[in-house]
């Protein structure tokens, strides 16, 4: 089973869309048998989710992830474990020891403990490796509920118009 790492200078890569390379741990038995550094350089997100894919990577360990990139990364069948931060060496011993919902390999500014991305059935779901609720909905749920509170996703057209008002502003 192969895993991949964003890095950056011996840590996990804050956001993996921005991520110049990535460790890819080849694993057997729960032991590592080989790693290599690839370079992302400035690939786009659909060609780094396809380099994933290429090289049978079959579970991605992230800091942050944007929402588009996670789902084209799990329609390739491939597991995101986000917002985790720490030196890489420590983070995959605590995902191979089960270590890695620790607090401390959480990413700053993250809720809650690590998650899982999968798409299953069309749609994307995230789910806890443990199985915590709160209020009646999973762990996940509502923690994505409240990350997702006070956020808005702009539209396209409110995209343009913030562009052009910051064009009006450099002239």
């Amino acid at each position: 089973m192969k895993v991949a790492i964003p890095a950056w200078a011996g840590q996990v890569s804050t956001v993996f869309d921005f991520a110049h390379s990535l460790l890819l741990v080849e694993l057997h038995s729960g032991k590592e048998i080989s790693r290599i550094e690839v370079p992302l350089d400035e690939n786009p997100s659909i060609l780094r989710a396809g380099i994933l894919s290429r090289f049978g990577v079959k579970v991605l360990i992230c800091g942050a992830i944007s929402r588009s990139l996670a789902t084209i990364v799990a329609g390739y069948g491939i597991e995101i474990i986000p917002f985790v931060s720490g030196m890489v060496d420590e983070v995959l011993d605590a995902y191979l020891t089960g270590r890695l919902a620790e607090a401390r390999f959480l990413l700053p500014g993250c809720p809650a403990g690590p998650t899982t991305f999968r798409k299953r059935r069309g749609h994307f779901h995230g789910g806890h490796r443990e199985a915590d609720k709160r209020d009646g909905n999973s762990y996940d749920e509502a923690r994505t509920m409240d990350n997702n509170a006070h956020q808005k996703i702009p539209d396209g057209d409110e995209m343009n118009l913030a562009s052009l008002r910051s064009a009006k502003r450099l002239e």
